[in-house]
């Protein structure tokens, strides 16, 4: 299942500097290493943590992701992000109840 092989990605875009740094310079090289689908490629690309997890994947990686990767690192706006552009305003997030 590609969701495994996105949250290995994103732990490493965590904790491997060499990942970080390709992820920042060579975006579409590295993806093209990955067997990712085009959708899970574009979350990545749009730092959609919101459609992330609601796709599956484990909410302290988007979280780690976000802290990490992400152009704006405040909590604020990690949170802006799970709102999503269809929430109507709510916040997503798989580690709450719906």
């Amino acid at each position: 299942m590609s969701r495994n092989v996105l949250e290995k990605l994103m732990h490493q875009l965590c904790v491997d500097r060499t990942v970080k740094q390709r992820f920042k310079e060579d975006l579409e090289g590295l993806l093209a290493r990955y067997a990712l689908t085009e959708d899970e490629r574009d979350m990545l690309r749009r730092f959609d943590v919101a459609a992330m997890q609601k796709h599956g994947v484990n909410p302290m990686l988007t979280l780690g992701f976000w802290s990490e990767n992400a152009p704006d690192r405040h909590p604020a706006a990690y949170m802006k992000a799970l709102r999503g552009a269809d929430s109507g305003g709510e916040v997503f997030s798989a580690a709450l109840k719906h």
